[in-house]
């Protein structure tokens, strides 16, 4: 008898361990999951969020405004509302990933300092749109590329 209680009590404690073991288990590939999705936000190469104010982001949304006035039918020139988002991705440049909203300014095309132009306020001359641009920069080159151009 006291062979097989032995028994028991071994088995119990075999249990018990497994039981820990899977628990254990359980708990590593939880941290895992959870230390690996904090890695992948900081990715090499991903586009990161950039600050309204960042000086490349400014020069390149210049650059994808004069583009998008050269482009366009419109003889009033457009400037930039606000910036929704932007975005800098390092690349084997710069790439600016860019969504701003535009406005009709009273300003003729071609204007000199687009910025001192005022929106149009008068409904029947005011447009704004949404736009997404993608700027390709490589400064030691002085090479500036708007690779995308799309407004709604």
């Amino acid at each position: 008898m006291a062979v097989a209680g032995g028994g028991a009590a071994e088995r119990a404690a075999m249990a018990g361990a497994t039981g820990f073991l899977v628990l254990l288990a359980a708990a590593l590939m939880f941290a895992g999951a959870v230390l690996g999705s904090e890695s992948r936000a900081v990715l090499v190469g991903a586009p990161m969020s950039i600050a309204d104010n960042d000086e490349g982001l400014q020069r390149a949304l210049h650059f994808a405004m004069a583009e998008y006035n050269r482009a366009s039918n419109d003889m009033y020139s457009s400037r930039v509302v606000r910036i929704i988002s932007a975005k800098r991705q390092i690349v084997s440049g710069i790439k600016y990933i860019m969504e701003v909203e535009i406005g009709r300014t009273t300003c003729p095309k071609p204007v000199a300092d687009l910025q001192s132009c005022a929106f149009h306020d008068e409904p029947q001359m005011a447009k704004r749109a949404t736009c997404n641009f993608v700027v390709y920069v490589v400064p030691w080159l002085n090479q500036m590329k708007l690779q995308k151009s799309s407004c709604q």
